[in-house]
């Protein structure tokens, strides 16, 4: 492989282990280790530029994002908003994952994904059982330990702890597993992609993963994947025949893993869970993520435009590192979620600007995605749910956050760039003019990725 590929992996595989040596091996420079992939990063963006693998048409894109930050930095540290650090820690929040996915995306090939896919369902089984031993352990246990020296993890309900796996806390599972369910259900629709006793492994793994994690936003995202399947099978993306067999597989193994006891108990835990969680909310699901997704975002562009906040408290104010740097502990600084936190810190027009940025992107994503599936190249109709939710709704300053949003857009684009036509086209695509020029589009793609390797 190529220095850059070589980078990729290792960006992977620093986002899948970075908590483990933050919590178990190094925990003495678990600060340190909190930016351990900024230097890939910035050695993947070096390398491209240097090998003229840097993708073209994502050039005005990145300057306009660049530009954009570096002027609002530049006004925020002359007014006196900020200091140097917040806009060092701003900016490689904010600037340095949109390169890196779109680097990714120009660069990873169909046989380099399926290596990244088959990579990420071994990974599955015993991070599985590390987070089934982590729910059964105690609060206090070596196994769930914080990444900060004398913290724990956050509790779930009934006494147990939301499992972490090999990540720092629950954040890197509640990614990690719609990333594998992707791949999973794109591998039970495709003969070649992956072993089918590694697909039934994983899909098991991934199904015992759910409860013991305690995630409400798991369950939201891996529904989402599932219906995307569904809305694959209907659109002609998929053989509707492939999809029941998936959907029905799936049902078959709930069955079977609920008769032990183990699983129950699980189970039974994360719908406490969801019940004090959304009493406590407002009563209801959809009254839940309203109040988490769509009221704070009105109430902060309130009191951004009642207080005339057109500049921004300081991009990279809101970050865990800033605040434990200026109060001592762990505050929330520019607020939880992300569109409030963006508000606050670059300020109203800057703020919406930039989330209408990433907005953009991911309704890109989304039309070329459908438009793909419907040639019988689903991946990145699949991966939709958590690519679009790393976009809109994580945090860019939480380091695990915005490593799967470089992993999801990174993986999203390289599976549109390299789609290969695996099964014989339908009547519509000789219909359909826009499908026919994507059909050709690919192969000319796929016939020219062969001509590199031969």
């Amino acid at each position: 492989m190529s220095l850059l590929k070589w980078l990729f992996w290792l960006y992977f595989l620093l986002l899948i282990f970075e908590g483990a040596l933050r919590k178990w091996v190094l925990p003495q420079l678990s600060g340190p280790l909190l930016v351990v992939r900024d230097p890939v990063s910035m050695l993947i963006i070096w390398e491209a530029y240097r090998t003229h693998k840097w993708p073209k048409e994502w050039t005005a894109a990145t300057a306009f994002l660049a530009v954009g930050l570096l002027g609002l930095c530049s006004i925020q540290f002359m007014t006196g908003n900020t200091s140097w650090f917040i806009v060092l820690y701003g900016l490689r929040s904010y600037l340095l994952p949109f390169p890196v996915a779109f680097i990714m995306g120009e660069n990873l090939t169909a046989s380099d994904l399926r290596k990244f896919a088959v990579c990420t369902l071994w990974l599955l089984l015993p991070l599985t059982a590390l987070e089934v031993a982590q729910y059964y352990a105690p609060a206090g246990s070596f196994l769930n330990k914080g990444a900060y020296r004398g913290t724990e993890q956050l509790a779930y309900a009934l006494g147990h702890v939301r499992a972490s796996s090999t990540f720092s806390y629950v954040t890197g599972p509640t990614n990690f597993l719609p990333l594998a369910a992707a791949f999973i259900f794109y591998g039970l629709t495709s003969e070649t992609f992956a072993r089918r006793w590694l697909l039934w492994a994983a899909m098991v793994a991934l199904i015992i993963a759910i409860p013991v994690t305690g995630s409400r936003s798991l369950v939201f995202l891996l529904a989402g994947v599932v219906a995307s399947v569904v809305i694959a099978s209907m659109g002609g993306g998929i053989k509707f025949g492939r999809s029941v067999q998936a959907i029905l597989a799936i049902a078959v193994v709930v069955l079977l893993i609920s008769q032990f006891p183990a699983f129950n108990e699980a189970t039974n835990t994360l719908a406490d869970r969801f019940s004090n969680a959304t009493q406590a909310e407002g009563g209801s699901t959809g009254q839940s993520l309203f109040l988490r997704s769509v009221q704070p975002t009105i109430r902060t562009l309130e009191i951004s435009f009642a207080t005339n906040n057109w500049i921004g408290t300081g991009v990279g104010y809101g970050a865990s590192a800033v605040s434990t740097l200026l109060t001592g502990g762990q505050y929330s600084l520019a607020g939880e979620e992300e569109v409030p936190r963006v508000i606050n810190e670059f300020g109203a027009p800057c703020g919406i600007a930039f989330m209408l940025f990433r907005l953009a992107l991911g309704i890109m994503i989304t039309f070329k995605a459908t438009s793909y599936m419907r040639i019988a190249q689903p991946l990145a109709w699949f991966l939709l749910p958590l690519t679009f939710n790393a976009l809109w709704f994580c945090t860019l300053e939480q380091p695990t956050f915005q490593g799967f949003l470089v992993i999801s857009v990174g993986f999203s684009l390289a599976a549109l760039n390299t789609a290969v036509i695996v099964l014989p086209p339908s009547p519509e695509i000789f219909v359909n003019p826009r499908i026919q020029s994507l059909r050709k589009a690919a192969l000319a793609r796929a016939q020219d990725e062969d001509s590199r390797t031969a």
